[in-house]
């Protein structure tokens, strides 16, 4: 026969206790002992642990069975079935406080205490693995890096995971009861505006719904904390109806910064390439100047000087003549002495004539606003993505018209050029648009942005957009 749980009587008569402990070990239930006062009781609890306690309300010494029992269950949580011959309502209230797993009144037949022993272990049991199971999964809960928010169906918080009480500065104790939105306070990014809070449009439709990206938090310390990869989930009771949410995000402040380094490190990286071909260009353009230039010139002068008068040296001249132009046209192109000595407009102004002349293709300048002193690397920037443009649309788009307009006031520059070509093709023949990357890199340097819009029926539209920078900036971004 297999022993049973462990019991302890709690009884001040000694009779009752004989007859209990006779009849409980009768049924195989081991005994561990009797005592007949809530004093005894506590000093035998601290050396061995029964499984129940039979307890009598009404006990010698000072304490009672009521508050006996109220300490048993908080100290050890072992169950506690009252027996007594008290029935009067102030004693069952005060009973009932202390949460007993049964209450039996004397007299009572053999049969029944067995049953409310029986129901007070089985409840005990289920609640234990119960209490088990809410331990592992709020150790679960409270291990994981995602902040956790549980809500009820009144938008009140239940419960907070240690990180969503590092994300939102509230710890559980102050937060639980309180509105979600007192405590969950989300905001938009860009315009500081309280978001409109997408929990709401989530209760009650039974869906596991993600939050919408690029929301902050603003915390109790009044701090703003980027939060991403959310998502709402619907609690459900097994009737089917919706009693709460589960809210899971990320605090994505380390993310952001660390996607905002890699493209500081990449904007530096591009920067200094682009000075590199900037100076490269320079020191091919004064190499041909001062070079080849000047080497073309003294042919010149000693063919002109040495041989008149003979046709094939009047060919021989001519040709050398337009040698030079070429060469002038080339280390023009590769660094304009005119970025050096003029503003923006100025230099755009004869870019524009220049593809004009050397085309049947109307190219149109225009510049409005008051004109800034420009720092040499931002203007360097905007003159290369109009002649990238420019370039561009004359080789690829046959247009009949460009217009290139420039925009200047104290705080922004926008340029624009227009062309009513063929468009770029939405699927090009060459895998790479080295030229419209180029001129994205040059306006993501200067902390601007580029814009393309491109029909097959209406030709490109380019539009290049930065915070001016003048002169005064130490800086030099090329």
């Amino acid at each position: 026969m297999l022993l049973k749980e462990r019991i302890l009587i709690v009884e001040d008569s000694f009779i009752v206790a004989y007859h209990l402990q006779a009849t409980l070990e009768s049924e195989g239930y081991i005994v561990l002992g009797t005592q007949a006062s809530g004093e005894g009781a506590l000093e035998f609890m601290e050396t061995q642990r029964p499984d129940l306690v039979l307890m009598d309300i009404m006990l010698s010494g000072d304490l009672d069975g009521i508050e006996t029992a109220r300490i048993i269950k908080l100290k050890y949580n072992v169950p506690v079935i009252y027996i007594t011959a008290l029935t009067d309502k102030k004693t069952i209230q005060r009973a009932k406080v202390t949460e007993p797993y049964g209450y039996l009144t004397k007299p009572f037949e053999d049969r029944e205490i067995f049953t409310v022993i029986e129901m007070a272990l089985y409840k005990h049991n289920i609640e234990l693995r119960l209490k088990r199971s809410e331990e592992r999964y709020f150790s679960t809960v409270r291990s994981i890096s995602d902040a956790v928010v549980v809500i009820d169906e009144s938008y009140a918080i239940s419960y907070l995971n240690p990180s969503a009480e590092a994300i939102s500065g509230w710890p559980l104790a102050e937060a639980q009861g309180k509105l979600l939105y007192d405590v969950l306070n989300l905001q938009n990014p860009e315009t500081g505006e309280l978001h409109v809070n997408p929990i709401q449009c989530m209760l009650g439709n039974g869906r596991v719904n993600t939050m919408p990206e690029n929301l902050v938090l603003r915390t109790r310390q009044g701090t703003d904390r980027p939060i991403g990869e959310g998502s709402m989930s619907p609690v459900i009771d097994s009737k089917g109806r919706f009693t709460g949410l589960v809210i899971i995000f990320k605090d994505i402040s380390q993310r952001i910064e660390h996607e905002r380094l890699l493209k500081d490190f990449e904007k530096g990286r591009m920067a200094a390439l682009l000075e590199g071909q900037e100076k490269e260009r320079s020191r091919i353009a004064k190499d041909m100047h001062d070079g080849l230039g000047q080497m073309l010139n003294a042919i010149k002068m000693k063919v002109n000087a040495e041989v008149k008068g003979n046709e094939n040296a009047a060919l021989l001249y001519k040709m050398i003549d337009e040698a030079i132009h070429e060469s002038v046209r080339i280390s023009e192109n590769l660094l304009p002495s005119k970025l050096r000595d003029f503003d923006l407009a100025t230099c755009l102004n004869s870019l524009c004539n220049q593809i004009e002349d050397s085309s049947t293709i109307t190219v149109a300048f225009e510049s409005s606003g008051s004109r800034i002193d420009l720092n040499q690397a931002q203007k360097i920037n905007l003159y290369r993505i109009a002649q990238e443009a420019i370039n561009n649309a004359v080789k690829h788009a046959r247009p009949s018209f460009i217009s290139v307009q420039l925009h200047e006031d104290e705080g922004r520059i926008r340029l624009t050029v227009e062309d009513d070509g063929r468009g770029i093709p939405a699927t090009p023949k060459k895998p790479s648009q080295h030229g419209l990357v180029n001129m994205r890199e040059r306006a993501e340097i200067m902390g601007g942005q580029l814009t393309i819009e491109s029909d097959t029926d209406r030709g490109t539209l380019i539009i290049a957009e930065a915070p001016a920078m003048n002169n005064v900036l130490a800086h030099a971004q090329i």
